[in-house]
């Protein structure tokens, strides 16, 4: 029987649909641009600049600095693969339950408060959010691999160090430090705080590069960051010391569907760290420190290459590369971090010969014709700005129908038509009901508590939306509850929340009553589990079948009765019986 269902709602189809639909958009226009600025710029000669003003160099020196351009290549494919992350087919319905969720539920009341606001806009616009998130972070790869020295890439830098903001408070929650358990191994203090410290590095001169100004800030930011995570495993009330805390970033690598070779030795670090918590946490610090005090001090080849492999090992063991299980939002820290530290290998340093002799990009785009320069710019800006922008002023609205989805495990699902199990108990008008009495007319059947004051109201809610949407169908249809509170089980109980929550008026509603004995019969029959606790409300689950005329089941829909959610709910009910009576 359909029931109750912890896996995360498939919405790939609806969000690839959406991702296309912008992406055709944001070409037409690109291509629309870009042939306006060809056609002007043979009449306007300051059009033809648009080529110079996008990607120009430094007139003194054509050729990127290689570390430079490593890093801006490297960085923009980070952006990239994030957005690729991002649009993962769990994303959309995954996002709040798994990344927002888990964090607002251990970080302080105020920080719930601050990101309250998002997750109930990505909770009624759950796709039109992620498509929004995904067209940014894919934007600004292609700016910044695009755009090399010019204002282009200037923009994308900043871009990006905003955007990295609003990630790192929003979706990382302050990169994980406002709860128990952060840690080098787990990411903290953020992916994102390293994407926009190579931003910031990149905004350098580039005679920086020359000299290796920027590439010793780079190798010092890595140092910082290394004896921050040393400190995070020392500190006590981050739980590194313990059992649990220092082994649960292995058992969790280690639980992900991934190749066996991959895992079993993320399984072995599990098992060692489980049996010896402080001498594993203590030769990370060691580890950690020595190679932050190493870096910070030296450039030296072995040196950076040290802490590359240390980078490399917790991607691998710690991290697990920061991309299975569905809802990764980005490689996690250690392969930014590591990206950022190549940059300062001195085989990667400028030398004069390489200066003079080196091809440049710059002499290169000057062979395309000005009017693609334009139209790939207006491309990488409108997936970066544009869209954005039009999918957020879409998502102030009411929710839409992936909401429901996304909630509800998927919306209506249809189910096998196999005969609705047979049941006779009485209503809230003292009248027997039986499911073969019902026989001729579409039945929506749901489960609800009489005296709860939370889920229960919203459900009866939207099924009176539902019926007056109806019109003259809803004489076809009849809307039957089944009472799950074996307390309250009398007809005044079904009665008084019938009337209480204006059911009263619709001649189609049943809330049927009965036994105890004989409504646990009916709920186990129909997969309804309830859990009686000793104080508060009682427990059951939550969902509505469509039955047909002929007293077989045809639909199911699990009911997450979010408050936001209520009327789109009822328009789901209200299709899928419209449908149904087709």
């Amino acid at each position: 029987m359909p029931g109750p269902d912890a896996a995360i709602p498939d919405l790939g189809p609806q969000l690839f649909a959406l991702l296309l639909r912008c992406l055709l958009w944001a070409a037409v226009g690109a291509f629309v641009f870009g042939a306006s600025i060809s056609l002007l710029s043979r009449r306007v000669p300051a059009v033809a600049r648009w080529r110079e003003i996008l990607l120009t160099a430094p007139t003194t020196r054509r050729s990127e600095p290689p570390a430079r351009a490593f890093l801006r290549v490297s960085l923009g494919l980070l952006w990239i693969a994030t957005g690729l992350l991002q649009a993962q087919p769990k994303m959309p319905a995954g996002f709040v339950p798994e990344v927002l969720g888990p964090a607002s539920d251990s970080a302080p009341p105020w920080f719930g408060d601050l990101i309250g606001p998002l997750a109930r806009a990505w909770e009624r616009h759950p796709v039109s959010a992620d498509t929004a998130t995904v067209t940014v972070q894919v934007g600004l790869g292609l700016l910044l691999i695009f755009g090399r020295r010019g204002r282009l890439a200037r923009v994308a830098l900043w871009l990006s160090i905003g955007w990295s903001a609003a990630v790192w408070i929003f979706g990382e929650a302050f990169g994980g430090l406002l709860y128990a358990g952060a840690s080098w191994l787990t990411g903290a203090p953020g992916a994102v705080l390293v994407y926009a410290a190579a931003a910031s590095v990149l905004l350098a001169p580039w005679e920086r590069w020359d000299r290796g100004t920027a590439q010793l800030i780079a190798r010092r930011f890595t140092a910082v960051w290394l004896g921050i995570g040393a400190v995070l495993q020392a500190l006590p009330f981050e739980e590194q010391w313990t059992q649990d805390g220092i082994s649960e970033p292995f058992r969790t690598a280690a639980g992900e569907p991934q190749p066996a070779l991959l895992v079993r030795p993320i399984a072995r670090l599990a098992t060692v760290a489980t049996g010896h918590p402080a001498a594993v946490n203590a030769t990370l610090i060691v580890l950690l420190t020595v190679t932050a005090v190493s870096l910070w001090v030296s450039g030296r080849t072995f040196v950076v290459v040290a802490g590359l492999a240390l980078c490399a090992l917790t991607w691998w063991l710690g991290q697990d590369f920061g991309v299975f299980g569905g809802t990764a939002t980005d490689p996690n820290s250690a392969l930014p971090l590591a990206v950022l530290l190549a940059c300062a290998l001195p085989g990667l340093a400028a030398h004069e010969a390489t200066v003079r002799t080196a091809p440049t990009l710059i002499v290169r785009t000057r062979n395309i014709p000005v009017g693609v320069v334009a139209a790939l710019a207006s491309l990488a800006l409108g997936l970066t700005i544009v869209v954005p922008i039009v999918l957020a002023s879409r998502m102030g609205g009411r929710a839409d129908a992936a909401a429901v989805a996304a909630d509800s495990n998927g919306g209506v699902r249809a189910i096998p038509p196999r005969a609705a199990p047979s049941f006779r108990l009485t209503d809230q008008r003292g009248q027997p009901v039986s499911m073969s009495a019902l026989r001729g007319k579409l039945v929506l059947l749901t489960f609800l508590d009489p005296v709860c004051t939370s889920d229960c109201p919203l459900i009866g809610n939207q099924l009176a939306i539902a019926d007056s949407q109806l019109g003259p169908l809803a004489q076809q249809v009849e809307i039957v509850a089944i009472d799950t509170n074996p307390t309250f089980h009398l007809v005044t109980d079904v009665q008084a929340f019938t009337d209480s929550h204006g059911l009263g008026g619709l001649t189609n509603w049943h809330f049927l009553c009965g036994p105890p004995d004989r409504l646990q019969d009916v709920l186990s029959a129909y997969g309804i589990s309830v859990d009686v606790p000793a104080v508060g409300m009682i427990e059951h689950s939550e969902g509505m079948y469509f039955i047909g005329a002929d007293g077989r089941q045809l639909a199911y829909l699990d009911d997450g009765a979010a408050a936001q959610l209520t009327r789109t709910y009822a328009e789901q009910v209200r299709d899928e019986i419209r449908s149904l009576l087709k």
